[in-house]
């Protein structure tokens, strides 16, 4: 199901079982698998076509520059064709050098070169309830954002993001396509324009929100402008 909360108000989801939760501090259940980078596997190589992509697309900057278009395109047929992302067969290909920067880069990152050595474990593909820790703090955003991508490529059933604004990518449209996130946003400017509407035409709950938000949500939900029942929507979000 798709479901997206806006606001300053408290981000915990309902989620269904079998859910991947990606959070800071997780409230654990009882039955839950928790995914901690320090201690668990990240390595999901090699890569089919789609994951490879999405993970390209993760850890390159998002600027539409040719070099990283190129170089996006370089990692995603390294990864499809490797076992680990310290051992790409690179070539001397300008192409190749840019995405050979990028995962140099990566590995720069102690929890990330240890993680990326170690196989993702199997109880991740059972079907059970995930936990995903990453504290920020801990970790650091930059390596968040990678092992969140890598791990949301790898799972097929609902993603729960309770920071959809700090994760969200472009091509996480892919999971509102496929009716499977529920998320959380402070603002919907944190979203890029496509991404933002789409996550429109979800389900939503604003609790918190601003006055500005609250007219584009007002708007999406058929009322009329200038009327009193705009007005009482705008009130009700915000609060």
């Amino acid at each position: 199901m798709n479901f997206l909360k806006i606001g300053l108000a408290d981000k915990h989801f309902e989620y269904p079982k079998g859910s991947l939760v990606i959070t800071d501090e997780p409230i654990l259940k009882r039955g839950v698998k928790v995914y901690d980078p320090s201690k668990h596997g990240l390595n999901a190589l090699p890569m089919q076509y789609r994951e490879a992509r999405e993970f390209a697309a993760a850890v390159f900057p998002d600027k539409d520059l040719m070099t990283y278009r190129n170089g996006r395109r370089a990692l995603t047929r390294l990864v499809m064709d490797a076992d680990r992302l310290d051992g790409l067969n690179y070539t001397r290909d300008d192409d190749d050098q840019e995405a050979r920067g990028v995962v140099e880069d990566i590995l720069l990152s102690p929890l990330l070169r240890t993680a990326l050595r170690k196989t993702i474990p199997r109880w991740f593909y059972s079907g059970a309830t995930i936990i995903a820790r990453l504290n920020r703090k801990e970790i650091g955003e930059d390596d968040a954002r990678i092992i969140a991508s890598i791990l949301i490529a790898q799972f097929k059933g609902q993603i729960v993001l309770e920071d959809f604004g700090f994760y969200a990518r472009p091509f996480h449209t892919s999971l509102i396509r496929e009716d499977r996130i529920m998320a959380g946003v402070f603002t919907l400017s944190e979203l890029d324009e496509k991404l933002r509407q789409m996550c429109l035409l979800m389900e939503t709950e604003a609790v918190g929100c601003t006055y500005e938000d609250a007219q584009v949500l007002a708007k999406y939900e058929g009322h009329v402008p200038g009327t009193n029942a705009v007005n009482a929507f705008v009130t009700q979000a915000m609060d």
